[in-house]
């Protein structure tokens, strides 16, 4: 996937103002949405182009009515905030109807390595194929979660690398060089430091004990992602931006842990840090950044 993400961030780059300051979360949205609907979906073509426009605001819209009370998503018609979304959400159904069908009717399917086209020939252990219907909800879940929390950790890569210009300088020599490592740990400082979700929860199936703390079942807990990323036991100097700290080795999965953990682990961690490493290997190459005043 990395031609696609490549493509992506050309044809972003194109419309930027050189000398000019701009805020840079909007643009690695485009960035991000692109690619993840070419890698993702499998979309060319005028479908690409209506589901770049429609995705970002159906998304943002539906994020926040979830947290709504129920009674928020009711559709009262096209000027209410449920009836808005679910317009968005059916035309995003016929587009993704219409690519189902296109990849069915694709004679080179096995040959494609979207993952539309991986799920369409997926097989339960009984043999039935998955439905469309959870195929689109499969598809709307990658994106809905890996379009921007992505764009979210380029952003800050951005806005860490404007004010550290001795490690800008080295990434940039390095870039130069063709190499990766000294990249790869900035990366993974990036996350600690600015991880795009503070928490996450978890609830206890049997008694167990926790440190000092013993907790029944059935107990719902909060980890905070957080206050792990600025531990001292596990990071010395935890409040400092060191990407070096990673370089030549790895954190404890239990320290570092910006996609979570377990078996609930995010899926498209691998796509997200190859996603990551790819935009920033063309930006340190291509441009040179500077800190603004805010």
């Amino acid at each position: 996937y990395d031609r696609i993400v490549e493509e992506e961030v050309a044809r972003e780059i194109l419309t930027w103002p050189e000398g000019k300051e701009f805020e840079t979360l909007e643009p690695m949205l485009r960035i991000t949405v692109g690619a993840i609907l070419r890698a993702v979906f499998g979309a060319a073509g005028p479908a690409l182009e209506e589901l770049r426009d429609t995705v970002p605001a159906m998304v943002t819209l539906g994020s926040m009515l979830v947290v709504c009370p129920t009674i928020m998503r009711r559709d009262l018609g096209p000027w209410s905030p449920w009836g808005r979304y679910m317009k968005k959400r059916r035309r995003f159904d016929a587009i993704i109807a219409s690519l189902i069908a296109e990849a069915r009717a694709d004679s080179a399917i096995a040959e494609r390595e979207d993952v539309l086209a991986l799920l369409l020939q997926a097989r339960y252990e009984n043999g039935e194929p998955i439905s469309d219907e959870h195929i689109a909800d499969e598809l709307l879940t990658l994106l809905g979660s890996g379009h921007e929390t992505t764009a979210s950790s380029l952003a800050w890569a951005l806005e860490r690398l404007s004010r550290h210009p001795e490690l800008l300088e080295r990434l940039t020599d390095e870039v130069d060089a063709g190499g990766s490592e000294l990249r790869q740990a900035t990366i993974w400082e990036v996350q600690r430091t600015r991880p795009v979700l503070d928490g996450t929860t978890r609830r206890t199936r049997t008694r167990i004990r926790l440190g000092e703390w013993v907790l029944p079942e059935n107990t719902n807990i909060i980890v905070s992602i957080k206050l792990a990323h600025d531990s001292e036991n596990d990071f010395n100097d935890a409040g400092s931006f060191k990407p070096d700290r990673f370089l030549g080795t790895k954190s404890k999965p239990a320290a570092w842990m910006p996609f979570g953990g377990g078996v609930n682990r995010c899926v498209g961690a691998a796509f997200a840090n190859m996603e990551l490493d790819v935009v920033l290997r063309m930006l340190l190459r291509e441009f040179r950044f500077a800190p603004t005043d805010a």
